[in-house]
């Protein structure tokens, strides 16, 4: 009786694990915020929001003072700013990169291609 309880006890110990762990093959996607300043970029970022790469959605704000308005907590500096975050369910969750370097941005987004 004790090794049915402890064989049933132990395979719902690592059913619950498996059920509990996340998929590997989820698609990662991310959100990019770009602050302009006086730098007209905003073409830029426009063509990694397709299909082809992993961005769902880029946001322009072409002030640096709106920008601490509207995200105290990032702590803009100075323009361009590019934030790109990793989104789960549209919401921005973690942040993978904060750059004040254009070129550095391109690249990571480059990398997003599925």
């Amino acid at each position: 009786m004790k090794k049915i309880t402890l064989g049933l006890l132990n395979m719902i110990l690592v059913l619950s694990i498996l059920g509990c762990s996340t998929s590997n093959n989820q698609e990662t996607n991310y959100y990019v915020l770009v602050v302009e300043g006086e730098n007209n970029i905003s073409g830029t970022f426009g063509e990694f929001a397709n299909k082809e790469y992993s961005v769902v959605e880029v946001e322009y704000i072409t002030s640096l003072a709106r920008a601490k308005e509207k995200y105290p907590n990032y702590e803009i500096e100075n323009t361009p700013a590019v934030f790109i975050f990793e989104t789960g369910g549209g919401e921005m969750k973690k942040i993978k990169l904060k750059t004040y370097e254009v070129e550095e941005a391109i690249e990571f987004l480059r990398d997003t291609k599925k």
